[in-house]
């Protein structure tokens, strides 16, 4: 028996390129309960464990960095906006940017106000009328300058 020797050679694979996702738990629920994160192959198949993430959780650590303003159209319809421009217009996209007109707003505030005692609440009505009284002097002067 002659001695031989047999070389065993190992079989290169490419390398797998996994990336980070993060995604809703229930993608076709309107409110979400949860999130998961991990790791998938560029295909898209998660490798390894999911993690489960509370909505409650996530939505407080990603808003609670986030500055929110206001932005009033020129049609009286009023909105939230993110100083973000990424996360506006993610937000945008998938229309979790509600709008709400104006007079619905002022609406709104006078119900939430009515069984509130005159000495807590007058002031303030008080002072969302001349405020109101001045944006309408502001919108009659654009609508006259713009009609000359």
């Amino acid at each position: 028996m002659q001695g031989r020797s047999e070389r065993f050679v190992m079989a290169k694979h490419p390398p797998i390129t996994l990336a980070p996702f993060f995604q809703p738990g229930d993608e076709g629920a309107a409110e979400q309960r949860m999130y998961v994160a991990g790791f998938a192959e560029e295909a898209g198949e998660a490798w390894g464990t999911l993690i489960p993430l509370d909505a409650e959780m996530v939505e407080h650590a990603i808003l609670g960095q986030q500055t929110f303003t206001v932005w009033c159209n020129s049609d009286g319809r009023i909105q939230s906006q993110p100083t973000s421009d990424s996360v506006f217009e993610d937000l945008l996209e998938k229309d979790q940017l509600k709008e709400t007109p104006l007079d619905e707003l002022v609406a709104e505030a006078i119900e939430q106000g009515k069984n509130e005692p005159n000495d807590d609440i007058l002031d303030m009505f008080e002072t969302l009328h001349e405020r109101l009284v001045r944006a309408q002097g502001m919108v009659a002067d654009e609508i006259a300058r713009r009609r000359r």
